[in-house]
């Protein structure tokens, strides 16, 4: 639809995957910077080449002031990756369209106007999840907030649908009861260390408080707390299982040798070589090892020493004489040696 938009040097300094993010596509900095040294036609023809050309393309263009000139680079320091800052027009629609609905849908929810049931849980939850998995997907920021937005605005119902009052006394002091009970069996009946008898404290505090508040609360906290128990000691469980199958005795590693060389004397001669020697720790080695006796002669070194040559070198003591007359060639003017002299005897002088 432009095609004398299409190329833009300036735009388009950088090449490459990601070039738009890393120069030239910034419209809150780079686009007044062009204004600025390039005049207002050249400007604009920056902009339009960003918006008309690059914005609706699916890799889009880096959220104004957020390329890595920007923003950016701090937060790629951070552990944000340099998609969440790029949007195009495709995403930007959805993600202000999911945005401005989860807005009104957590108005609503902190007004008390929206009760929660099955409807409300499907447009909350429901949506807010499916939200939060397209934008982690795609790396839309906008669809994120939104969805965040309609998570929230569901928790909010819930709580205004679902809470009661409770009595701060009860609650605390059911709470402080049943962790004093159970830091008393557990340190003084199990006889766990302080540690752990305090985290069993903490959690029977935690289930009678809630209890007192409502006996749903109270059941769903203790189902959790086993599930967690149970999953510890699976996991431990587990981790020995792994470390009984990573070990290995005399047996396994023979039967490892036989599978690998298979017929291969190369590989076999290379195993042989680097096989570990199996030595019981409750058993003496054996008395038939034969011992290595290291050479003890000692070596002489020779006494035969070089001498250097010590006669100096002498000058011929013949002289040579130097030829007093010069050589001129035959195209020289006759005056050139003259002028030579006259022009040494001026710089001696």
């Amino acid at each position: 639809m432009f095609p004398h938009l299409a190329t833009n040097k300036i735009a388009d300094s950088a090449a490459g995957l990601g070039h738009r993010y890393r120069a030239g596509h910034d419209l809150l900095r780079d686009i007044p910077a062009t204004f600025n040294s390039h005049g207002p036609f050249e400007g604009l023809r920056h902009a339009g080449h960003v918006i008309f050309t690059d914005f609706p393309t699916k890799a889009g263009i880096p959220i104004p002031g957020f390329s890595h000139s920007g923003l950016g680079h701090l937060l790629e320091r951070a552990g944000i990756s340099s998609g969440w800052l790029q949007l195009s027009l495709f995403d930007s629609g959805v993600g202000i369209f999911a945005f401005a609905d989860g807005s009104s849908t957590l108005v609503q929810a902190m007004h008390g106007a929206l009760s929660m049931d099955f409807g409300t849980a499907c447009q909350t939850f429901g949506m807010g999840s499916a939200q939060l998995g397209l934008a982690i997907t795609t790396q839309n920021p906008l669809l994120l907030a939104g969805g965040l937005q309609n998570v929230l605005a569901g928790l909010v119902s819930t709580w205004q649908t679902f809470s009661v009052y409770v009595d701060p006394l009860d609650f605390l002091g059911a709470g402080g009861a049943s962790a004093l009970l159970g830091f008393g069996v557990a340190y003084g009946l199990a006889g766990e260390s302080l540690s752990a008898a305090a985290m069993n404290a903490a959690r029977s505090g935690t289930i009678g408080a809630l209890f007192s508040a409502s006996s749903a609360f109270g059941f769903g906290a203790l189902a959790g707390f086993v599930v967690c128990r149970l999953a510890s000691a699976l996991a431990k469980r587990h981790s020995v299982l792994a470390g009984d199958r990573l070990a290995i005795d005399e047996n396994s590693y023979r039967l490892l040798v036989q599978e690998l060389s298979g017929g291969n004397i190369h590989v076999q001669d290379l195993l042989k070589r680097a096989e570990p020697r199996w030595i019981q720790p409750d058993r003496a080695p054996p008395s038939d090892l034969k011992s290595i006796v290291l050479p003890y002669s000692a070596g002489t070194l020779p006494n035969r020493v070089s001498t250097l040559e010590c006669r100096p070198r002498v000058l011929s003591a013949n002289r040579v004489d130097i030829q007093p007359g010069c050589l001129a060639l035959a195209d020289d003017p006759p005056d050139l040696l003259s002028i030579y002299r006259a022009a040494r005897e001026n710089r001696a002088n």
